[in-house]
């Protein structure tokens, strides 16, 4: 008996639907006709960023359809919480409109008509995923969600998005310590924490993030750190929050549908200031290299602002990644062995260090006595030669 193909539940995305999707996250400026015609008719606009949207998105593009392909409810299609990309963008609307109202509500106003499932909170799950660019997924959810180390925090019908998004980003509570790390950090005549320098000292492999909630993770046992790649995406959050106000809470944020303004800032700054500065020709050649090799979006390389940064954001106190920085800039100073010899050898390790300096000494001292030795029973040799042999006398 022939077996059936695998076919996934969601049929593939259009250039249509990407186009809806923008709009729906980000509030992007189509022209009139664009919107009117449901982006179906040519467009004629040099403003219009239909005409580049598919370029500047593509590292999100190619994340949203690796998520779509983790959808696999457990009916048939005709039956799926999720029929279309239609639907995705439907449940994304949803979301930013109501931050503050709990899952279980969102479940309600997202299927009226359907009572609650595993396959629609799968549906949520990966529509939350695609607007917080953060993993939502459940203890069921696909191994493609499930990114190593990555978040994996359930959002629970009882609590809001709100809450859930504090959950997924607490922020470091040591005032004075994050202050002053923070100043070091952004100080351009000092640089700290920077990739090259990891890579060169403890041989980490850079690898990019889909999950804004792993950026600058540092594995310490496969020796990785966890950037995120999506530098628009970040931009996009940031137009989106800029008129909240000073210090906007996370709540103020979400309510225009942008992640919290104080966390996307410190991914950005950490990005292209500490981790990868743009002024270091070495940094700016490894970022290019992420870009050509590893999915990071090409606005990486952009340093400009673009009207985004507000004028008192130029220099920031991190409250989210402080430690994060600060176990980077550790591991540079003071990098972890890697292999047997030097694990043993481990310099950090104070009884090793005895062990080894009493070994040395001894092997030195045994170096000594074998020398001594030598030389004292080539002595005696040449007494005893000169006694059997004495000089004649003339």
């Amino acid at each position: 008996m022939m077996e059936l193909a695998w076919l996934p539940a969601l049929p593939a995305v259009t250039e249509k639907q990407l186009y809806k999707l923008f709009y729906l996250l980000w509030d992007l400026e189509f022209c009139q006709p664009c919107l009117e015609s449901n982006f179906g008719a040519d467009c004629h606009s040099n403003q219009c960023p239909k005409r580049t949207a598919l370029t500047q998105y593509k590292s999100f593009v190619a994340y949203y359809k690796k998520i779509c392909a983790s959808y696999d409810p457990p009916v048939s299609s005709s039956e799926a919480a999720l029929r279309s990309h239609d639907d995705v963008g439907r449940i994304v609307e949803i979301l930013r409109r109501h931050p503050e109202k709990p899952k279980g509500d969102i479940h309600k106003l997202a299927f009226p008509t359907l009572d609650d499932s595993l396959d629609q909170d799968n549906a949520i799950n990966l529509a939350v995923s695609i607007f917080a660019m953060s993993n939502c997924g459940s203890q069921e959810s696909s191994p493609i969600l499930l990114e190593e180390g990555s978040n994996r925090i359930t959002w629970r019908a009882g609590i809001t998005l709100s809450q859930y998004v504090e959950l997924i980003l607490p922020r470091f509570e040591g005032v004075e310590s994050r202050q002053r790390f923070s100043h070091s950090f952004l100080d351009p005549s000092c640089p700290m924490v920077m990739a090259k320098d990891l890579k060169r000292l403890a041989g980490t492999s850079i690898c990019g993030t889909d999950d804004i909630t792993n950026h600058l993770r540092y594995d310490a046992t496969n020796n990785v750190l966890f950037v995120f790649r999506h530098a628009r995406i970040l931009k996009e959050h940031l137009r989106l929050s800029k008129n909240c106000g000073n210090e906007p809470s996370l709540l103020d944020c979400l309510n225009v549908g942008a992640m919290p303004r104080q966390y996307v800032l410190e991914v950005l700054y950490s990005t292209q200031k500490i981790v990868f500065p743009l002024w270091d020709s070495d940094s700016v050649g490894l970022l290019q290299s992420l870009v050509a090799n590893a999915g990071f979006d090409k606005s990486i390389l952009d340093g400009q602002d673009h009207g985004f940064i507000k004028d008192d954001e130029e220099r920031i106190d991190f409250q989210y990644l402080s430690l994060r920085l600060y176990d980077i800039f550790q591991e540079i100073q003071n990098p972890r062995p890697r292999g047997w010899l030097a694990k043993w050898l481990d310099r950090r390790s104070g009884a090793r260090y005895v062990i080894l300096a009493t070994i040395t000494g001894l092997l030195f001292a045994v170096f000594l006595g074998i020398a001594s030795l030598t030389v004292s029973s080539y002595q005696t040799y040449l007494a005893y030669q000169a006694w059997r042999h004495p000089a004649g006398i003339n």
